[in-house]
């Protein structure tokens, strides 16, 4: 899920393999390029003109244009198709100004245990964005670039929940300053990144609501450089909010801190068992007395 510029899409223009045999079919918004046998190119069709008409926030301030989506058969192959510097655990990459996506065919992403439909949907939004935002694109922070693509994908990863808490309670998030041209190279970085980015923006949309999201994309859409865009709609500058943001960390997380800590953690478990204990005890001998008081009443069928 990597976004790369027009510049080094034309400078290192993607070769994809002479041997392979490329099809290709198309909808009113979206061409797919596969191999024979190799996935199924209506539904991902289907999937990215589901997700196209849920974005007219977006496409009506696109040009008209075909957006291309290469699907590639193996790793390997998708490796030699990005032609960039990519990470080895990345599935799929946009070139927002060319309007072009080449992702790895679906039975790969599920195993490295994501959805397919997500990734599509992840990197379309890229392109969406992109195209939406293209006079002031390069300006972009990458946290936002990418915290758009997640909260407009509607992506759910449990593990990016863990993983920002784990960060949250060592007290080593990075601040979004750092997260401005490039994201760690090692997937356990890159993971943090991606959790801190998707957090940064859904707070943003918290505090300040989706219309200013929408409206900082109109400012961007007009050519305002994203500095000058954020503050005029947050209210904030990005160094104000980056502090503001990691503040918030702590408060919204606080009720996850207590299973953070070993000794509350087991502290909390053996209260709650000991609390089922009391309660089975009282339960018995409640039931104990309920027996003894009804052997001290006489039964009247016996009586002589």
């Amino acid at each position: 899920m990597v976004m790369k510029s027009l510049v080094l899409f034309l400078c290192l223009l993607p070769i994809f393999s002479a041997s392979a045999t490329w099809k290709s079919v198309e909808s009113p918004h979206f061409r797919v390029y596969y191999q024979k046998g190799t996935t199924d190119p209506m539904s991902i069709l289907q999937t990215a003109e589901d997700f196209y008409a849920e974005m007219p926030q977006l496409t009506d301030r696109m040009p008209a244009g075909m957006i291309d989506i290469w699907v590639c058969d193996t790793q390997k192959e998708f490796q030699a198709s990005v032609h960039a510097p990519i990470q080895d655990w990345a599935v799929g990459c946009a070139f927002p100004l060319s309007r072009r996506i080449v992702i790895q065919n679906p039975k790969h992403i599920a195993l490295a245990k994501l959805q397919f439909v997500q990734v599509l949907r992840h990197e379309i939004a890229h392109v969406l964005f992109g195209q939406c935002t293209r006079k002031a694109v390069k300006e972009i922070p990458l946290w936002f670039v990418e915290g758009i693509a997640i909260y407009f994908a509607d992506e759910w990863v449990p593990s990016r929940h863990g993983t920002l808490l784990k960060h949250i309670f060592s007290k080593s998030i990075l601040p979004l300053q750092e997260l401005t041209r490039g994201f760690p190279r090692s997937q356990a970085g890159a993971d943090l990144a991606y959790a801190e980015s998707q957090d940064a923006v859904r707070w943003l949309i918290e505090v300040k609501g989706r219309d200013a999201l929408f409206a900082l994309i109109a400012e961007l859409h007009a050519g305002n450089s994203f500095d000058t865009a954020f503050k005029t709609v947050v209210g904030w500058d990005l160094a104000t909010f980056d502090v503001h943001w990691r503040e918030s960390l702590t408060e919204r997380y606080r009720w996850a801190s207590l299973f953070s800590n070993s000794y509350f953690l087991w502290g909390g478990l053996g209260g709650l068992a000991l609390l089922g204990y009391l309660v089975r005890r009282n339960r018995r001998q409640r039931h104990l007395n309920k027996l003894a008081q009804q052997e001290d009443t006489m039964d009247t069928f016996f009586r002589t």
